[in-house]
């Protein structure tokens, strides 16, 4: 039995590639995994002893304090401060299990059955499903790359913001790796104040970045003094997907709201790996984060060499750690992939798998180890004769 709930949900477009991935891997062939965005990095070393320190102290054996550990909160705190110039108070800050599941409660503490919640399309499928989970209607906003995939958000019908109640962003933007600027957040944030509309952005990718840091959406919410939220991922940061742990940035009656949904859902993050965390931001985050921000650059320019010579329109990535690419001759984003997979051994994530707006480009990663990143690049660069060909 299954609820109505779930029979809104869209179908899941990536399981064809997954159904010829797998039927590849069964036959042992040799595939290179450019598909996914979860970090083979694995966690620094120095995160990794700072837990192994923290799994003696007894008291994280048992429930963490609900908001998140005060020293956790205190470190995100200094980091505010230090890389944004924001002081924040704790009641502002809230740590989740990773970003994702802060993101899909966020609907449920926050919006109405019945309102509606505005979600980029392209887009990470979470805020979609989230709203349906809520109750509420999902409405698109079309990002399209003659706006830098970023929503023209004066354009939008009075029809589609009817009932209103949140607004997704997301930058630096999963699938486009796209990009904002104060400027555009300043615009974000007036349409929000103007509409009664709840501002949550999605800064998962915040630093993954290569020639400057990226803007976040916080310091300038803040100061406007308008409901907002803004949702932060270790998990990208330290490429540890598996250890489940983010935090939330946000005005104080929208922290409260998650935070009281959480106490009813979900018992917080296991202490350890918060002071492991926390341990690691005071001590040696700048110079980790160097390191891993050379790892991505190395197969960003490298990927980036082989596609600019295979012919394929793309923008080279200025964040994240994925490309998003149109298809050549306007082949339609399954098929593409299929071609890919089939003829050239590469895994990549059709575009329409991201919402309708993603048709025509597919996504690359570079979220695998060097090498493979140089070999997927080889291989498409040797398809040039027949992208030119169409």
């Amino acid at each position: 039995m299954r609820s109505k709930r779930l029979e809104q949900l869209p179908p899941y477009l990536f399981v064809e590639i997954d159904r010829l991935r797998e039927s590849h891997l069964r036959s042992g062939r040799a595939l290179l995994d450019l598909g996914i965005g979860d970090p083979d990095l694995g966690a620094p070393r120095e995160l990794v002893e700072a837990l192994v320190r923290a799994l003696s102290t007894i008291s994280h054996h048992r429930y963490p304090p609900g908001r998140g550990l005060p020293r956790l909160i205190d470190a995100v705190r200094s980091w505010a401060l230090q890389h944004h110039g924001v002081a924040l108070e704790r009641d502002e800050v809230l740590i989740t299990i990773g970003s994702k599941e802060a993101i899909a409660h966020l609907p449920l503490a926050i919006v109405n059955p019945g309102e509606a919640v505005l979600v980029p399309d392209p887009g990470y499928p979470v805020y979609h499903s989230a709203a349906i989970f809520a109750g509420a209607s999902s409405v698109r906003l079309p990002l399209d790359e003659a706006h830098a995939f970023r929503p023209a958000l004066r354009d939008l019908e009075p029809r589609d913001l009817a009932g209103a109640r949140l607004m997704f962003l997301n930058y630096p933007n999963n699938p486009t790796a796209a990009v904002a600027d104060r400027a555009f957040y300043r615009e974000a944030i007036e349409f929000s104040r103007d509409r009664s509309i709840v501002l949550a952005s999605d800064a998962a990718y915040s630093e993954i970045w290569y020639e400057e840091p990226t803007v976040p959406l916080f310091p300038s919410a803040r100061e406007a003094d308008i409901p907002y939220i803004e949702f932060f991922s270790f998990s990208k940061t330290f490429s540890i997907t598996g250890w489940r742990v983010g935090f939330a940035v946000g005005s104080r009656e929208i922290i409260a709201a998650l935070a009281q949904l959480k106490n009813n859902i979900d018992s917080g993050v296991f202490g350890a790996i918060q002071e492991a965390v926390a341990d690691t931001m005071e001590r040696r985050y700048g110079k980790i984060m160097d390191g891993i921000r050379a790892v991505y650059r190395e197969r960003r320019d490298a990927l980036a060499a082989h596609l600019v010579r295979s012919g394929l329109s793309f923008t080279v990535p200025r964040a994240t750690f994925y490309f998003w690419i149109r298809t050549p001759d306007g082949a339609d984003s399954m098929g593409f992939c299929r071609f890919l997979l089939e003829e050239c051994g590469i895994v990549a994530a059709p575009g329409v798998g991201f919402g309708g707006n993603g048709e025509g480009y597919f996504r690359l990663s570079i979220t695998a180890d060097t090498e493979t990143v140089r070999e997927a690049g080889r291989r498409i660069e040797a398809l040039r004769p027949r992208i030119a060909a169409g």
